[in-house]
C-alpha cells in the first residue's frame, strides 16, 4: 500500500514540477522587477510578488494605476498609497494591460475608480471567459470581483487629471492586450519582456494566445510611434528598458 501511495505521489508531483520548471525557464535571463524605481518623475514601479504594477501621479492627490497586482488584499499597493499619504479613493482610474488574474486582483479595492480595458479582454478580466493560451485555456472561468466600467478602443486618448494617456491595441498575448503611452513611458504589460542584455522579446508562449500575432502587433506598434515619444519601456514581469531602440530593433528582425 505504501508503495502504491509513493507511486501515486510521484505521478502527481511530476506535472507540478514540470509547470514550475517551465515558469523558471520563461523568466530566465530577465532583469528583476525594479521595485520602487521612479520613472520620469511621475510614475513608480511597485513589485507585487512575481508581477509589477505602476502608480502614476495624476496631480492634486490623484493617482492612476497600470494594473492592480496579484494580491486580492492589495497589501503592497495600499502600503504604496499610504506612503504617499493617500487612501483608496485617490485612485481615479485603473488601466488594465490585459485580463489575466495576476494583473487585476486589486481592482475591487477601489470602488470609486474607473476600471478600463480593451473591449476584447473585458470578459477575461471579469472572469466570464478564459484566455485561450496553451496553459490558461485549461483553467475554468471564475468571478474575480472585477467590473470593467469602460471598454477602451484602439487609438483613443484619455485624460485623467494631468495625464494624457494614449491607448494602443496589441493583440496576441490576449486578444485585448493593451499598451499605454503616458508622458514618454510605454507600458507593455505581458506583451513583451526585457532581457538582461537590453533586448526586448515578445510574450511568453505558454501563457500567450498567439505568439505570431503578438509579434506582428509589436511591429505595428513600433511603426505607429515616433522615437522621441518613447523615453522608457515598462514591462510587468521584468526590468525597464531605456528609449525606443529595443522596440525598434525587435521590429526590424
Amino acid at each position: 500500500m505504501k508503495r502504491v501511495l509513493k507511486i501515486a505521489g510521484l505521478v502527481l508531483l511530476v506535472p507540478v514540477l514540470g509547470v514550475v520548471a517551465l515558469f523558471v525557464a520563461m523568466f530566465a535571463g530577465n532583469p528583476e522587477i525594479p521595485d520602487g524605481q521612479e520613472l520620469e518623475g511621475f510614475a513608480r514601479v511597485v513589485k507585487d510578488g512575481y508581477v509589477s504594477l505602476d502608480v502614476l501621479d495624476a496631480g492634486e492627490g490623484a493617482v492612476v494605476l497600470i494594473d492592480s497586482g496579484t494580491d486580492p488584499e492589495g497589501k503592497i499597493l495600499l502600503a504604496e498609497l499610504k506612503r504617499r499619504g493617500l487612501g483608496p479613493d485617490a485612485v481615479k482610474a485603473i488601466l488594465l494591460t490585459h485580463g489575466h488574474a495576476d494583473h487585476i486582483a486589486g481592482c475591487h479595492l477601489f470602488p470609486k475608480a474607473e476600471v478600463l480595458a480593451l473591449e476584447a479582454d473585458v470578459p477575461i478580466a471579469e472572469g466570464k471567459a478564459r484566455s485561450d493560451s496553451p496553459i490558461l485555456r485549461h483553467l475554468p472561468p471564475a468571478d474575480r470581483k472585477v467590473r470593467v466600467t469602460r471598454a477602451l478602443k484602439d487609438g483613443e486618448t484619455l485624460q485623467v487629471g494631468n495625464l494624457s494617456i494614449r491607448v494602443f491595441s496589441i493583440p496576441g498575448h490576449t486578444q485585448g492586450s493593451a499598451a499605454y503611452l503616458v508622458n514618454g513611458l510605454l507600458f507593455l504589460g505581458d506583451s513583451a519582456d526585457a532581457k538582461k542584455d537590453g533586448r526586448l522579446v515578445g510574450a511568453k508562449w505558454p501563457v500567450t494566445e498567439s505568439v505570431e500575432q503578438n509579434r506582428a502587433s509589436l511591429k505595428a506598434l513600433a511603426a505607429k510611434l515616433k522615437p522621441e515619444e518613447v523615453k522608457q519601456l515598462v514591462f510587468s514581469h521584468t526590468g525597464v528598458l531605456p528609449g525606443f531602440a529595443p522596440l525598434r530593433d525587435f521590429a526590424a528582425n
